[in-house]
């Protein structure tokens, strides 16, 4: 039997056992090579493994991750939610639209699914609940939702394929931007059909003008960090990562001076949590690169480019299939090592079909992203889980209708481009 073959079943032997992606992909490269018998490329191991960390842009992780940490240990999320509501609390479903639009405004901060659902999701949650909603659906609702995060710039995963298919962070992050409202209005449709069907229950008063004003006035804080990240990129202020470091030292000038509501004895366990998850994260950097490495010495992007046009060359059907591939992928698969080793196969199959990368790297993100919300890994469903005792079951049979919303959405960006390059052509980052 071929070794990569037995190297790809070993990868998958690996993630049945539960061992640490990061090691299951360290594993299966170096298990790739002994048995090729090509032990001269162990002793460059450690090289591509730096290597793979070796790029400026992303740095920006560690600096999104930390200023997302620090605007919910500030208790911004709660303004978020204040402002929310305010707008949008009326509506039929009021509480469940809150969330969504909350979701939306955290997107401009976190940059990260798991962060929504873990910043945003014990407030959500529990007001829902005490409102009336059915705990199952309040859940589903949030981890569906928290999928606007990572769509809406910033986004951590964009700034991973950017680094690796060398494609603009900025035109990735203007990408994005029409995706993330389509998604914010797809959900809310949904919930104002669901309002009317299930008796949801909403806010009859008015708010006081004075306690509008409040609301917008303490949200309006937190609102100009994504209008700092997104004007300092486009006007050439500052690189994404220059922005991620601003952004940080924004949430710390809100917390600490501003508002006062950062805890400085909070702020060391804080700066723990976001050192391990920065190092889980580039842990997976670093071993995916040496998979990544020895799957283009084997040339196999050229093999799958081949097998993939075999079955249709209509580009149409192709970026089908890659969806499907993708959706596969991201339900087994680390996000971050899946982009780290698919795009560099895919890209330049979908790139030859005539798909821009922009528009490809969106389109993959985003598949990557449902995968967060689906069994049998779905780590925004096991966030949810933990916040409110359900189980995994009763949750995801709780996340079906919204995993149909995730196709329609899924094949709308696919196949209308302009969603994804009309502002990233309009502020001429690509032609």
């Amino acid at each position: 039997m071929d070794p990569m073959v037995v190297a790809f079943i070993a990868f998958f032997v690996f993630l049945l056992m539960g061992i640490p992606i990061t090691f299951v992909l360290g594993l299966t490269a170096v298990l790739a090579f002994i048995l090729k018998q090509d032990l001269v490329f162990l002793t460059l191991v450690p090289q591509r493994m730096f290597a793979g960390l070796n790029l400026f842009t992303i740095m920006a992780i560690p600096f999104f991750l930390l200023a997302a940490e620090l605007m919910t240990l500030a208790r911004i999320t709660d303004d978020l939610v204040r402002f929310a509501d305010a707008l949008v609390g009326r509506l039929k479903g009021g509480l469940a639209h809150v969330n969504v639009v909350a979701s939306a405004f955290f997107a401009g901060i976190s940059g990260s699914a798991i962060s929504d659902v873990a910043g945003l999701g014990s407030i959500e949650i529990k007001a829902m609940t005490r409102a009336g909603y059915p705990k199952p659906f309040a859940a589903a609702l949030t981890v569906a939702s928290s999928l606007i995060g990572p769509i809406i710039p910033p986004s951590i995963i964009m700034v991973l394929y950017g680094s690796i298919m060398q494609v603009s962070i900025a035109a990735m992050f203007l990408g994005g931007i029409l995706p993330g409202l389509l998604m914010v209005a797809m959900l809310m449709a949904m919930i104002m059909w669901m309002a009317d069907r299930q008796g949801f229950p909403r806010r009859l008063e008015k708010l006081p003008p004075g306690e509008i004003w409040q609301a917008t006035k303490s949200a309006i804080l937190a609102l100009l960090m994504p209008a700092i990240i997104l004007g300092g990129i486009l006007s050439g202020a500052f690189t994404a990562t220059e922005a991620a470091a601003v952004a940080v030292a924004y949430a710390l000038l809100i917390g600490l001076v501003v508002k006062r509501t950062l805890p400085l004895r909070d702020v060391p366990p804080m700066l723990v949590r976001v050192s391990i998850l920065t190092s889980v994260v580039f842990m997976v950097l670093a071993t995916a690169n040496i998979l990544a490495w020895i799957i283009g010495l084997e040339r196999i992007p050229d093999a799958i480019a081949s097998g993939l046009t075999s079955i249709t060359e209509n580009p149409y059907l192709l970026f089908l299939l890659v969806n499907l591939v993708l959706i596969v992928v991201g339900m087994f698969m680390d996000i971050g090592a899946a982009v780290i080793v698919l795009a560099p196969i895919l890209g330049p199959t979908m790139i030859d079909a005539g798909i821009h990368p922009v528009h490809f790297g969106i389109v993959m993100s985003i598949n990557l992203l449902v995968g967060l919300t689906t069994p049998p890994v779905g780590p925004c469903l096991f966030v949810a889980a933990g916040i409110t005792g359900l189980r995994m079951e009763q949750l995801s049979v709780a996340m079906l209708p919204f995993y149909g919303l995730q196709v329609v959405f899924l094949l709308a960006i696919t196949y209308f481009p302009f969603l994804t390059l009309f502002l990233p052509r309009y502020f001429g980052y690509i032609a």
